[in-house]
């Protein structure tokens, strides 16, 4: 199951939007408030109603916040919400077109009438596995709140008898996994534990293929860390994993961005095998799906931040990821054909929104690059001594670096760079270099 066309229209920022998705990731950019999260939650929408149509998957409509604000007369503070909401998605693997859904009014529900395709796949689905195996894509959605925000804890104690549905319980809720992943890991530790010390009384039981699904997926995506075996710990009670200098700490002592990592990575890892049980060990490799992360890069070293992408897709190698981020560590390691970035452009006196995709390669391109030419930042930041260097290496290119200005602005430079740093080696090869040109001959031209 792919998704391969979102158009939004009159949904919160948008008046409308339409965005095209690579089959295998596409990573979205734009600013503080230009419409990142808010294309997640439109997915979240559509995508809802193929969830809904399980056993324990459950479907959600707009909120009343979702339709767009808008002045009604130009040069009036007040604004009026606009109707019709709609987002209308396309799919393939199976193909299914224009699946909308629609809201009409602040006093109106979310319309299912338009996405009955997707319904309809869903049900056939879950009538399927009700008698026999059938492949089921994961989906999940992963906000900022994912490490704080907590909600209703799951039932997963019930991890030998539940049905395989069990893997879209809650999974498009955009709040924090944490706590419903160490229940599960514990129940199914003992489980484990009991199933191999009583074969006999529980035979066939399959958590233990799940178990170790879920913390191979884990270790694989933290491979480029110091962090390893991720396991249930029984004297501490608590997730926990092992360093080779600080021995085995539970993850509740470890830094945000490791718990964070953890506890999504599982999380998928736990709902891949146990929609797809049969496939055991295999399943996190070989399930297909769609999943949202919101900030991937949240709470990340800048080192992380280039392996996150990359450790994503090797383990879960048949997912789609729709990805935002503000981070330019992380688009260095993204094709060019894989970014959207979300914008505005002027055409006959309108202002459009806009998805676009970058006209030049971006993986493997420097970081300070990429945040000139994507995001539209300076790396240098606007500051002082920043000022100072500029200045001083403009003297520099006139040849008047040795006046009381120059001097002036060379001790604030030392004092506050010192001279072994890089900015003020960078004003000594200028120096370096003026002096040559200056003791060539004149040009006859």
């Amino acid at each position: 199951m792919k998704l391969t066309r979102l158009t939004l229209t009159n949904y919160r920022c948008f008046d409308e939007l339409d965005i095209h998705f690579d089959d295998k990731l596409t990573v979205l950019i734009a600013p503080n408030g230009g419409g990142k999260t808010s294309v997640l939650d439109a997915i979240s929408v559509v995508i809802s109603s193929f969830v809904g149509s399980f056993d324990m998957g459950k479907a959600h409509g707009f909120a009343p916040t979702d339709a767009r604000y808008a002045a009604v007369t130009e040069g009036d503070p007040t604004a009026e919400q606009q109707y019709p909401v709609d987002v209308c998605a396309s799919f393939a693997e199976p193909a299914m077109e224009n699946q909308h859904r629609q809201l009409s009014g602040p006093k109106n529900k979310t319309t299912v009438k338009d996405v009955a395709e997707l319904i309809e796949h869903g049900k056939q689905l879950m009538d399927e596995i009700r008698q026999q195996d059938a492949a089921l894509p994961v989906i999940a959605y992963y906000g900022t709140g994912r490490l704080w925000k907590q909600h209703k804890l799951m039932e997963r104690q019930k991890i030998t008898s539940a049905s395989r549905s069990m893997g879209y319980e809650d999974c498009l809720s955009s709040s924090s996994n944490y706590l419903q992943m160490q229940i599960w890991m514990k129940s199914a530790t003992f489980a484990s534990v009991q199933e191999m010390q009583m074969p006999d009384t529980y035979p066939g039981q399959p958590v233990t293929r799940q178990l170790r699904a879920v913390k191979k997926a884990v270790d694989d995506v933290l491979k480029h860390t110091d962090w390893y075996n991720f396991h249930y710990s029984i004297s501490h009670d608590e997730l926990a994993m092992q360093h080779k200098d600080r021995g085995i700490l539970p993850v509740g002592m470890l830094s945000d961005g490791v718990r964070a990592m953890v506890s999504m990575v599982a999380d998928l890892a736990w709902r891949c095998v146990k929609l797809n049980s049969a496939r055991a060990e295999q399943a996190p490799v070989s399930t297909p799906g769609i999943v949202l992360i919101d900030e991937v890069d949240m709470h990340l070293h800048p080192a992380w931040q280039q392996q996150v992408v990359g450790s994503l897709i090797s383990v879960f190698r048949q997912v789609q990821f729709i990805l935002t981020t503000h981070s330019p560590q992380v688009l260095t390691t993204v094709p060019n054909q894989c970014i959207r970035v979300l914008d505005t452009i002027k055409k006959n006196d309108q202002t459009l929104f806009v998805a676009l995709q970058p006209d030049k390669q971006s993986r493997g391109v420097a970081s300070n690059d990429l945040l000139a030419k994507l995001q539209h930042t300076n790396p240098t930041p606007d500051v002082p001594e920043a000022k100072w260097v500029s200045a001083y290496k403009a003297l520099i290119q006139q040849n008047a670096h040795t006046t009381p200005k120059g001097y002036d602005l060379k001790k604030k430079i030392l004092d506050h760079f010192g001279d072994q740093h890089r900015e003020w080696r960078e004003c000594e090869r200028l120096i370096r270099l003026q002096a040559m040109k200056a003791k060539l001959p004149p040009s006859n031209h």
